[in-house]
């Protein structure tokens, strides 16, 4: 086994193009997973019955024994949108292009044989609170909208870990408050989906309802995704958060080439596409296979 330092996994992560990374201890603290059950206790997680796995999150020991340290890794993807065209649907900036979950799988692999010890990695996908683990390592603090603020990049990163039984975490730095008294995203939320400060309701959230949701949207919800034109995903809370105002454009040609979604769908181009076949000529290997051609085409005719 080699004989690592933070320095070094740090230096190989970031000639990956990871933009940061921490080192957090592979147990959280009580108030993260507090809040989390009582999120799930009050149906806030909607129809999405794969969060109710508290047990793995609870304690790490059960997706890898003897895990000691987990790496937060985060890479940022802010880039700049052109403003709609007459019939166009906004598309959230994380899926301009390939999924990220294979680019940066890709790279967590990487890091994994660097590394040469047991580990267990995940791309926002397992059984972990990524976020509270992220606000341990030091990345950044959670915010009213419950998405991560760092510093360089304000929230517009995607998150990923490796959990290993190597020892190399610090104890975590006490939490930060960066939103004081701002309730710009509370305000913003087309839906009113903030409904306290870092507790968001699934069922009313756009991007839930455009991505995860199955069947039909509630009339009232409907009418948010039309006046605010998003139909996959939604960057509204993020857009309006005072952090975000330095904004840095990402550097990561892998997410941008090829792109695959861009920044928006034209409702007749889309309507153009005849069957599934075509949706997959045309959409292979984008976020937008996750709601597939049917969420899509519901999302374009709220």
């Amino acid at each position: 086994m080699k004989n690592l330092t933070r320095t070094k996994i740090e230096g190989f992560a970031k000639d990956l193009g990871f933009d940061l990374v921490g080192f957090s201890p592979a147990r959280l603290a009580p108030e993260y997973l507090e809040v989390y059950e009582r999120w799930l206790s009050e149906g806030l997680n909607a129809d999405m019955d794969y969060m109710q796995k508290i047990e793995a999150r609870r304690d790490l020991n059960k997706v890898l024994p003897g895990a000691k340290t987990v790496i937060v890794l985060a890479m940022n993807y802010y880039h700049d949108q052109e403003p709609l065209k007459e019939n166009e649907g906004r598309i959230a900036r994380y899926a301009y292009g390939r999924d990220y979950h294979k680019i940066i799988g890709k790279k967590l692999k990487q890091l994994e044989d660097f590394i040469d010890a047991p580990t267990k990695s995940y791309v926002d996908t397992g059984p972990i609170l990524e976020r509270a683990f992220a606000e341990q390592a030091g990345l950044g603090t959670l915010g009213k909208n419950g998405c991560l603020i760092t510093q360089p990049y304000g929230s517009w990163v995607f998150l990923c870990e490796i959990i290993t039984t190597l020892d190399l975490a610090e104890e975590p730095q006490p939490r930060k408050d960066l939103c004081g008294s701002c309730t710009r995203c509370i305000d913003a939320c087309p839906a009113r989906a903030i409904i306290a400060p870092g507790v968001v309701d699934a069922r009313r959230c756009l991007s839930y309802l455009t991505i995860e949701h199955k069947g039909e949207i509630p009339p009232t919800l409907k009418k948010k995704i039309t006046e605010t034109k998003r139909i996959f995903g939604c960057d509204i809370c993020q857009e309006v958060c005072p952090h975000n105002c330095r904004q840095v454009v990402h550097e990561h040609k892998d997410l941008r080439d090829p792109c695959i979604a861009g920044d928006a769908i034209n409702r007749k181009d889309f309507s153009s596409l005849k069957d599934d076949q075509e949706f997959l000529k045309t959409y292979a290997g984008s976020p937008l296979m996750r709601p597939k051609r049917e969420g899509i085409k519901r999302n374009l005719s709220t």
